[in-house]
């Protein structure tokens, strides 16, 4: 009965494991746009006498990291953009894989998509 409990629990993660990754894609987009109105309200404060509130170093930090994961989102992007069979997983293995074996110092993946990855790696950890 375990066995199939297990089972059970490994076809759910698949699953769910696209929605997760949809989410991520949605999450960066997000933070992207973010991005681009903390700058825009920078330079607007730079260049202009505006009423728009100037951006907190925070802010300003939080949009450095985004700016920092657009170039890890471009590869996704193109392949998912333009699929082609076998291509987009072979990328993503190679991503995760490469970003495993050489740890924090090479990051290839954007920030929402490794904490998906992440979370679903702790989880196979947890239920051998």
């Amino acid at each position: 009965m375990k066995k199939h409990a297990r089972k059970f629990k490994r076809i759910k993660k698949i699953i769910r494991f696209p929605k997760m990754l949809l989410w991520a894609l949605w999450l960066e987009g997000d933070e992207t746009k973010k991005m681009m109105q903390t700058y825009l309200r920078h330079g607007a404060s730079k260049i202009l006498i505006s009423k728009t509130p100037v951006p907190t170093e925070e802010e300003l930090a939080q949009a450095r990291e985004q700016l920092k994961d657009i170039p890890r989102f471009l590869p996704f992007f193109v392949i998912i953009a333009v699929p082609a069979p076998g291509v987009t997983e072979g990328y993503a293995f190679l991503a995760v894989t490469l970003e495993k074996f050489l740890g924090k110092r090479f990051r290839l993946l954007p920030t929402r998509i490794r904490e998906v990855v992440d979370e679903m790696g702790k989880k196979d950890e947890d239920n051998p």
